[in-house]
């Protein structure tokens, strides 16, 4: 969809009329919005402007009597411009760092008390996923030599983490070698798991692929030895906070609420959701607005969703779910905070 065409005064009513809403969850009227609006403006002049907003789809009304609230594209053109997170304030930001106890925990039983906190702080719900790191997938990959018979692999993953593996180097390899075998794995397999890049190299052996022979059968060498990862089951989805959207007015009609718990309760439709979205989620918050959420697009939903590498224990990607009348400074700028802490706590040595 085109950005929508608003001269000066348009987008100053639209910002006033968004966070009015925002701040009074009820439809704006002309009446209230000229009392918020910084300058001057007849009820009249906010009327056409408002007029001009519905003819771009960028406000609605309820019903005819009603005052307007913001659409879905409204909410994009408001974060895309001027959304700044608000840094998190000492009570919130000590709420939040009570999630830093425990990041020595496996990742499931932080990721439960993690998510419990958030979305008690933040509101709304917090779905986490906790995932090993085989399902990273490779940036990069290194061989360092460590001394007669021994090496490290580096595998530099897709979630911003770095994994080191020690290894026995039967083949006296030197550091030449394996650099130049870490740059060949680099550029033929990014992009793979670590079980995709080895099942693609026991496969190549099997079939005896010609190409670069030399350089293949060597890595095929380190890929049959590089250490196996204990098993482990499916992760479990986590959700937390389900409760607090059934006082919403958004979610006040009971089958309404009754259709969205029954959503939520669909925990494979969710781990798609987290994964879809883990690894763009680790550079930065995403967020989804409405139908840009393939897996809840006919809900009035915002989500907010970030990855936390924790080191070689793995990663979990949480998903802070609301209604689009979202604090989204808030909820921005606290997760914002937090995510850099544990990455800041998760990096010292």
């Amino acid at each position: 969809m085109a950005q929508p065409n608003l001269n000066p005064r348009g987008e100053s009513v639209l910002r006033t009329l968004i966070e009015t809403y925002l701040e009074e969850g009820e439809p704006v009227g002309s009446r209230l919005l000229a009392k918020r609006y910084p300058e001057s403006l007849s009820s009249a002049t906010i009327r056409s402007v408002l007029s001009d907003l519905e003819d771009e789809s960028l406000v609605a009304q309820p019903h005819t009597s009603a005052g307007r609230i913001p659409t879905e594209r409204a909410y994009r053109y408001y974060v895309d411009r001027w959304l700044k997170g608000m840094p998190p304030d000492p009570e919130v930001e000590g709420r939040l760092s009570s999630t830093f106890e425990g990041l020595d925990m496996d990742p499931e039983t932080w990721a439960r008390h993690a998510s419990r906190t958030l979305a008690e702080v933040m509101g709304g719900v917090c779905v986490a996923l906790p995932m090993a790191l085989t399902q990273s997938r490779l940036v990069r990959l290194e061989f360092v030599s460590v001394g007669p018979g021994r090496l490290v692999a580096i595998w530099v993953g897709s979630l911003g983490e770095v994994e080191h593996r020690l290894m026995e180097n039967f083949w006296n390899h030197s550091q030449e070698v394996l650099t130049e075998l870490g740059n060949y794995a680099t550029a033929q397999f990014a992009g793979l798991t670590l079980a995709e890049m080895r099942s693609r190299l026991l496969d190549a052996l099997r079939v005896g692929v010609q190409e670069g022979e030399s350089i293949r059968l060597r890595l095929q060498e380190l890929a049959a030895r590089w250490p196996e990862d204990p098993a482990v089951d499916d992760p479990p989805v986590l959700v937390s906070g389900l409760g607090q959207l059934g006082g919403l007015p958004e979610f006040e009609d009971v089958v309404r609420f009754r259709d969205l718990v029954a959503a939520f309760e669909e925990h494979g439709r969710l781990a798609r959701l987290l994964n879809a979205f883990a690894g763009r989620a680790s550079e930065e918050v995403q967020l989804l607005l409405g139908t840009e959420n393939p897996y809840f697009e006919t809900w009035p939903l915002a989500t907010a969703v970030r990855t936390v590498a924790l080191g070689p224990a793995g990663f979990v990607t949480f998903a802070l779910v609301g209604p689009l009348r979202m604090d989204y400074r808030r909820v921005m700028g606290g997760l914002q905070w937090w995510s850099r802490q544990v990455h800041r706590r998760r990096s010292r040595p």
